[in-house]
Order: C-alpha cells, then structure tokens, then sequence
C-alpha cells in the first residue's frame, strides 16, 4: 500500500490508484452550500406563489412534489461536483468549480435581493 496508508485510505488507493484522494476545496464546499440556499431560496419563493421555476427538468421535479424538487437539485450538482472533484488535477476542472461557486454567490445575492424587495413591499409589511 501506497505511503503507509492503512484503511480506508488504503482500500481507497487500492481501488482507485494512489492519484485518488478525498480532498474538498473551500470552492467546492462554497458551491455546495450556495446549491442548497439556491434550492431553499428558490423553494420558498415557488411556495409564495410570487416566482416559477424556469428549468423545466426542475419545473417537472417541482410539480411531482417539493422534496423531489430539492432532491433532484441536490443530486445534480453533488454528482456534477463529484465528478469534477475526481478530475481536480486538471486545470478545467479547478476553474470549473470556483465559476460553479461565482454563478451560485451571485444567485444566492440576487435571492436576498428578491426576499428584501418582498420584506419591504408585502402588504401589511411593517406598517
């Protein structure tokens, strides 16, 4: 075994080669964050009735239920960092993942945008 690697890191290195780790950057533990307040975001907003789901693979998922709604979007970009994770040696990949983390932040600005403008013009709201 690979460097005195005992275990699961060894059973690891064994399946996958010693090229294989489990390392997570703070890019990608940022992506999977802001997925999930994008999902809670976007949820929240569906169930006000005051926005709709533009996606239509999403749109499909909202309409069979909620939690399949949030499942799905979880699922998706789990596996699509995943998938980019197991290929962070590559340049692409790296760039990948902190563009990814980019486009959720500004999404996730625009949803605390779009709830303050909601806060301050629902009706009966602080008057």
């Amino acid at each position: 075994m690979g460097r005195g690697r005992t275990g699961v890191a060894a059973t690891i290195e064994q399946a996958w080669g010693s090229r294989a780790s489990f390392y997570v950057s703070p890019a990608s533990v940022a992506l999977l964050m802001l997925n999930l307040l994008d999902g809670l975001f976007t949820l929240l907003f569906l169930q006000l009735g005051v926005a709709e789901e533009l996606n239509p693979l999403m749109r499909v998922a909202y309409e069979q239920s909620p939690l399949i709604f949030m499942g799905s979007k979880l699922v998706i970009v789990n596996a699509g960092l995943w998938l980019l994770c197991l290929h962070r040696r590559m340049k692409a990949s790296r760039i990948a993942i902190r563009a990814g983390a980019v486009v959720y932040g500004i999404i996730v600005v625009y949803h605390l945008a779009f709830l303050t403008h909601l806060v301050l013009h629902w009706p009966g709201a602080f008057r």
